[in-house]
């Protein structure tokens, strides 16, 4: 406050009887303490304002949040239907996922049930087919994701959080199916060790081995009639 300024207060408060404040100081004065006052009132208005916003902004993410992770959900469980792992997979007792692979094997053959075998064919395929471009697939879950949870633009930090939960799921159903194949494969190789004979006359153990698993390998993609997953 100014020389002049704490003079009109003075004179105001009775600090200086001799002297009497005009008109103009009085007016003067109480600019500045409007001008103060004001002052005090958009700050406190910007604060609330910003503060207001981080809240909205926290409760928009939030909502996205849990409307994205129903809808990757949902686009998981429609790969693993497209793969043919419904048919065959079941859900444990810890929540799960679990597939028995020697519920399939007959006689050191693959034997489904018809149904299950189709559905397991035709997945096979279609997941061969899907993990040939990995990019290009996450690219296909972040658009039916999107869609699912009815959400049309996110935010940049949403848009990183959705691409690495996408690779992660992605990544996910891929080894389910590729460990379904695998497990069918497994129990056929050991078969094939009880049996060897099917295999030749192979002296070399490390060759017999290696028989052996491009031999259930080969087995596998003969009962489903598809490539297995690399």
């Amino acid at each position: 406050m100014s020389d002049s300024s704490k003079n009109v207060l003075k004179r105001l408060i009775g600090g200086n009887k001799d002297s009497r404040a005009t008109t103009d100081e009085l007016q003067g004065l109480l600019l500045q303490i409007v001008f103060a006052l004001l002052m005090i009132f958009i700050i406190a208005y910007f604060i609330f304002v910003t503060e207001t916003k981080k809240t909205e902004e926290a409760q928009v993410l939030d909502l996205n949040r849990q409307k994205l992770v129903l809808a990757l959900e949902k686009t998981a469980e429609n790969r693993r239907i497209r793969y043919g792992l419904n048919a065959l997979m079941v859900q444990g007792t810890d929540g799960k996922r679990i597939f028995d692979a020697d519920a399939h094997i007959s006689k050191g053959r693959i034997d489904l049930a018809p149904a299950a075998r189709t559905a397991f064919s035709t997945g096979s395929k279609a997941a061969f087919s899907d993990y040939a471009d990995v990019s290009k697939l996450q690219e296909a879950w972040y658009d039916e994701v999107l869609k699912s949870a009815e959400i049309e633009k996110l935010s940049e930090l949403e848009v990183e959080w959705l691409k690495n939960e996408i690779a992660e799921r992605v990544e996910t159903v891929r080894l389910d199916a590729r460990g379904v194949q695998r497990a069918l494969a497994a129990r056929l190789q050991s078969a094939l060790i009880e049996n060897p004979g099917e295999l030749g006359a192979i002296q070399n153990a490390n060759a017999l081995a290696e028989a052996i698993k491009a031999k259930s390998l080969d087995m596998v993609e003969k009962a489903i009639e598809a490539e297995v997953l690399p």
